[in-house]
């Protein structure tokens, strides 16, 4: 990635808060994720393509594609955030019960086989849901539990699809809706075909008590989101 310490052109800096308004709907969170990369940030998240690179990347897309439910045999499901009790447990909170209604009533449907991360598993195992494979962090040699990327669950899906039988193209996806983006094509870079059911309204809100800081809000999330990508 290219850095530059040089000032961002003033066009430049209209056209990301443009293409970002655009793609989030909300002009005032797309002036402020601009304005608090800074220069040099977001300088970097064009790689120096100037005014045309941020109306074109793809880097920068949170449009969906979406699926007919009856395509599809099988859904994964990405958590988001989580509930740290004062003792240490982490419970999944009201973002991964919001996704896992979501679930339950896709499932009902048209039932068919669900692995979900483990935040959504469990919420959505007291929904009633058929078929859920719950997708649980790995724990180190040393008895700590290692952090579960997006990656992390979109590889094991495609190891529980395989299992299953379940043809990669008819493998459907869930998530917050400022997420699925960056789910979608982290599956897709492993095999799966990862498109939302149509007709699907993804959750939206967000737990200002979340146990991740960068999915407390909305603004936070994206400068996250943008950063990783």
């Amino acid at each position: 990635m290219r850095a530059s310490t040089a000032a961002v052109p003033p066009e430049v800096r209209a056209a990301a808060i443009a293409r970002l308004a655009d793609e989030l709907g909300d002009v005032e969170l797309a002036a402020g994720v601009v304005a608090e990369r800074g220069d040099e940030g977001l300088d970097g998240l064009l790689g120096g393509a100037g005014a045309a690179g941020a109306a074109t990347t793809p880097r920068w897309a949170y449009t969906l594609s979406a699926v007919p439910l009856d395509t599809l045999d099988a859904v994964v499901v990405f958590a988001f955030g989580n509930r740290v009790d004062p003792d240490g447990t982490v419970a999944p909170g009201p973002t991964n019960e919001a996704l896992a209604r979501v679930t339950a009533d896709l499932v009902a449907a048209r039932p068919m086989a669900v692995f979900a991360q483990w935040e959504v598993a469990r919420p959505l195992a007291t929904e009633g849901g058929p078929g859920v494979v719950s997708i649980e962090p790995r724990v180190a040699d040393d008895g700590t539990v290692v952090y579960l990327s997006t990656a992390g669950v979109a590889e094991a899906a495609v190891a529980l699809a395989a299992e299953a039988g379940v043809a990669p193209h008819r493998v459907g996806m869930l998530a917050v809706a400022d997420h699925a983006r960056r789910a979608q094509l982290t599956a897709r870079a492993v095999g799966l075909a990862a498109d939302v059911p149509t007709g699907v309204a993804l959750p939206t809100s967000y737990d200002p008590d979340s146990g991740q800081p960068w999915t407390r809000d909305r603004h936070a999330y994206v400068l996250a989101d943008l950063q990783g990508r």
